[in-house]
C-alpha cells in the first residue's frame, strides 16, 4: 500500500503543519497565547494547520477563556483537535463550540487478534492465555496493551507465557481463584483461607484477588441472564461459571456481590490487606447459606409454632384504708378549707 509523504511525516512527528501540545505540562494562559499568535499564519505544505492539544482538561480557566474567541471564529486554514479522558471537566462554553467524538473501547477479542499479528511481525511468540490476559488488562486501550506486551516481551526474551504476565501485572492464577470461590460457596472456611494464603504467598495482591472475585460474580450473573458464558474464557472456567449460574439464585448472587464489594473497601483501607481479606472471606462464607428476607418470611408464614395461652391472675384486692375527710360543720358554716378556720369546728369521718 502506497503511503504519501505527509502521512509519513505525520507518523514520524516531523510535519510542520501538525503541532501537538501537552496540556498537562503547559497549562497556563501564556502557552495558549502562543497558539493564538501562530494561527494567523497559513499552512506551509498541507491544506490545513492542525493543532492537537492532549489532555485538554488540564488547561487553566484563564487559558480556556483566552482560547474561547479563537474557537468561536477560527481561521479557515486552522483545525483544532482536543483529546481528553475527562470530558466532564471541560467548560460548557468550549464543548458547545466543538464536535464531540467519543471513542469506544476495543473488544478483548479484537485486541488479542491485533497483538497476535504484531507478535507475528516481530518474530515473537506468546501463549493464547497470555495474550488474553494482556488484552483484558488493557481495558480497551491499544496503547496500554502495547506497553504491557512490550514489557512482557522484554521479560520473556521473545516468548510470553501466562505465568509471566500474571507475575508482571500482579494478577492471581484464575484456576486458584475459581477454587477459592468454590470453597467459599461450599462453606469450607479452612480450605478457602488456605487458598487465599497460597495466592498471597505466590505474590498476588489481595486487592487483585478480590477484583477477580468481583469479576467472577459479575460473570456468573451474565451467564445466568444470557444462559452462556464469555467465549474468550477457557472451557473449564466457562463450564464452572455456568454451573454456578444454575446453582445460585438471583438474590444469592446479589448478596455475594454486596459482601465482596464491602470487603474490597475494607481491604483498601485496612492496615493489613491480607487480614482484611481473610475476615471478609469468612463473612462471605458464613453468609452464603443464609436465606434472603423473602425466603425467611415464607418460612415464618408456613411454620406451625402451636398455640400458647397465658393465664393472667388478677392482682389481690387491697382493703380500703380509712381516710380523713373534712365535711361541712354541723353549724351550717359556709367556711371551706382545712380546719374550717372561721369556726374551728370540723367533723372526722371514715370511708
Amino acid at each position: 500500500m502506497r503511503v504519501c509523504e505527509p502521512c509519513r511525516a505525520i507518523a514520524e512527528s516531523r510535519h510542520l503543519d501538525v503541532i501537538e501540545m501537552d496540556a498537562a505540562s503547559r497549562t497556563g494562559v501564556d502557552d495558549v497565547r502562543e497558539i493564538i499568535e501562530a494561527v494567523r499564519y497559513a499552512a506551509v505544505s498541507a491544506r490545513y494547520k492542525i493543532y492537537i492539544i492532549d489532555e485538554v482538561h488540564m488547561l487553566s480557566k484563564s487559558a480556556f477563556n483566552a482560547l474561547l474567541k479563537t474557537l468561536e471564529e477560527p481561521p479557515p486554514h486552522v483545525k483544532f483537535i482536543f483529546a481528553t479522558t475527562e470530558v466532564r471537566k471541560l467548560p460548557v462554553t468550549v464543548l458547545s463550540r466543538c464536535q464531540r467524538f467519543d471513542l469506544k473501547r476495543i473488544p478483548v477479542a479484537l485486541l488479542a487478534e491485533h497483538f497476535t499479528g504484531i507478535l507475528a511481525q516481530e518474530d515473537a511468540s506468546a501463549e493464547p492465555e497470555a495474550i488474553t490476559l494482556i488484552a483484558r488488562a488493557a481495558e480497551g486501550s491499544v496503547r496500554d496493551g502495547l506497553s504491557m506486551l512490550d514489557q512482557a516481551l522484554a521479560h520473556g526474551g521473545g516468548h510470553v507465557t501466562a505465568a509471566l504476565v500474571r507475575e508482571m501485572l500482579g494478577l492471581a492464577d484464575r484456576t486458584l481463584v475459581l477454587d477459592l470461590f468454590g470453597a467459599a460457596l461450599d462453606g469450607d472456611a479452612a480450605g478457602a483461607l488456605a487458598r487465599l494464603r497460597g495466592l498471597y504467598d505466590a505474590g498476588a495482591d489481595p486487592q487483585a484477588v478480590w477484583n477477580d472475585l468481583l469479576a467472577l460474580v459479575h460473570g456468573i450473573m451474565e451467564a445466568k441472564l444470557l444462559q452462556t458464558a464469555d467465549d474468550t474464557l477457557p472451557e473449564d472456567e466457562r463450564a464452572r461459571r455456568l454451573g454456578w449460574a444454575n446453582q445460585l439464585s438471583h438474590a444469592q448472587v446479589h448478596r455475594l456481590w454486596q459482601l465482596l464489594l464491602k470487603g474490597l473497601g475494607e481491604i483498601q483501607s485496612a492496615p493489613s490487606a491480607l487480614q482484611a481479606a481473610e475476615m471478609a472471606l469468612l463473612r462471605v462464607i458464613h453468609a452464603a447459606d443464609l436465606p434472603d428476607p423473602g425466603e425467611l418470611l415464607k418460612r415464618l408464614a408456613t411454620q406451625d409454632f402451636g398455640e400458647t395461652r397465658a393465664t393472667v391472675e388478677p392482682l389481690p384486692r387491697r382493703a380500703a384504708e380509712p381516710v380523713a375527710v373534712l365535711a361541712a360543720p354541723p353549724c351550717g358554716c359556709k367556711a371551706r378549707g382545712p380546719g374550717f378556720p372561721r369556726c374551728g369546728r370540723f367533723v372526722r369521718r371514715s370511708t
